[in-house]
């Protein structure tokens, strides 16, 4: 039951700031306080993963410190709250590893997750869409996870399967495009692995070309809705109405995230050391950038806007945010991290159709590539280390077999090592 109340804690937490070194959320001081109590040296032992991960995030630090205080001399501000934020994820994959260890415990995170996006809205949200995108958006995820899970123990698939359409229809119709890609591919993905399909390297290019058939048939569908305003918001109007072939998801994809390009100038400017932690665009070089691929047709950049907010070299990607940060040592270190929970997740994905989470695993699993590739760098602290801690339980669960023990004195780890699975065959 303590246990419950300390995931409770962690949940609603998130939507408190505390001003301590930059900002702590509520929830990174339930890990504090929890970790003196949570940290078992034998974890690093029996769970490789964990290890690895660690390790990673350690070696991301140690680049941080290289970059910041011998190259480009930092501030003291900046190089904490830059350092601040991967001690904070080491902590939080420590803690939540073993607090995210059973069925129960991962529904009840998710529970009182949807509750803190009910009861709490974030600051960015200024407009209809961004209500909908910030507020909304998450309440229907959380939502659809449990009620996914619920019927997948059940056996309803096909209700199940209904109910992410849905969703995912919801979420197009008001230019949550994201999310609603997230639910489509899921659902996808649960619909064939169900059916017990064993995937092998001959039948996967046969999947994939029916898959991305079918997508493309969605999305030009789609992209006639918009275009016949239909469905979706001004936003998404005006951005496929400028592209030169709107059919071309790729090209909206390029309009959609033009801080990519910004981060790859960024990197190609300073690719050894990086630029330090919470480095400015001092002259809106890489701003300016992400201006071209967003001009709204009016050939004009608003730098006015640029000069009213924190001119931060924009990056959504966490992969790049750290090659920006801390050079191409810090990218190696995330792209390590990436990888580890990349095999974690995609083993679940493709051998853990058994367990009652496996609809939970793929939408985490589709999730966690898309906030590696396009979210930012900050998503290392505040999303990826529960979600990545959920997938890395889910695999020693597929692996060893699963902790139903609930209680605050958890199973004694296996001493087993760890075995590699082939993933296909």
């Amino acid at each position: 039951m303590f246990k419950k109340i300390k995931i409770a804690a962690y949940a609603l937490g998130s939507a408190l700031n505390v001003p301590l070194v930059g900002q702590l959320k509520g929830n990174e001081i339930v890990a504090l306080l929890s970790l003196p109590f949570t940290f078992k040296a034998r974890d690093f032992k029996d769970y490789p993963y964990l290890r690895k991960i660690v390790f990673a995030l350690l070696a991301l630090l140690l680049f941080q410190f290289i970059t910041d205080v011998f190259v480009v001399h930092n501030s003291m501000q900046n190089f904490l709250r830059g350092w601040a934020g991967t001690i904070m994820s080491i902590i939080s994959f420590i803690v939540l590893f073993r607090m995210m260890d059973t069925e129960s415990a991962v529904m009840t995170y998710i529970f009182f997750a949807m509750i803190k996006n009910i009861l709490f809205t974030d600051d960015i949200v200024d407009s209809d869409m961004s209500f909908f995108k910030f507020k909304i958006v998450p309440i229907i995820a959380s939502a659809l996870q449990l009620m996914a899970v619920y019927l997948y123990k059940r056996g309803k698939i096909m209700l199940m399967m209904g109910i992410m359409a849905c969703a995912c229809l919801l979420c197009f119709a008001n230019d949550a495009r994201s999310t609603g890609m997230l639910f489509f591919v899921g659902a996808g993905i649960i619909y064939v692995m169900s059916r017990g399909i064993r995937i092998t390297r001959q039948k996967i290019f046969a999947i994939l070309f029916i898959g991305a058939t079918v997508f493309e048939m969605a999305y030009v569908f789609y992209v006639n809705a918009v275009l016949s305003n239909e469905i979706g918001g001004g936003h998404s109007s005006s951005q496929i109405k400028r592209l030169d072939n709107p059919y071309n998801p790729f090209e909206l994809l390029v309009t959609g995230r033009g801080e990519t390009f910004a981060a790859i100038t960024a990197i190609g400017d300073k690719p050894l050391f990086g630029h330090g932690s919470w480095a400015l665009d001092k002259d809106l070089k890489y701003y300016k950038i992400v201006l071209s691929y967003q001009d709204e047709g009016t050939g004009e950049f608003d730098l006015k806007k640029a000069d009213s907010v924190d001119r931060y070299i924009p990056s959504h990607s966490v992969l790049m945010g750290g090659w920006i940060s801390c050079g191409i040592g810090g990218f190696i270190a995330v792209f390590l991290i990436f990888w580890w929970l990349m095999k974690m997740s995609f083993t679940l994905v493709l051998r853990a159709q058994d367990s009652n989470l496996y609809p939970l695993y793929v939408m985490l699993t589709i999730g966690l590539l898309w906030t590696f590739l396009f979210s930012p760098f900050q998503h290392l602290r505040f999303t990826i280390p529960v979600t990545g801690c959920i997938l890395m339980n889910g695999y020693y669960d597929w692996l060893y077999g699963p902790n139903v023990d609930d209680d605050e004195d958890e199973e004694e780890p296996v001493d087993e090592e760890e075995k590699e699975p082939l993933l296909l065959n």
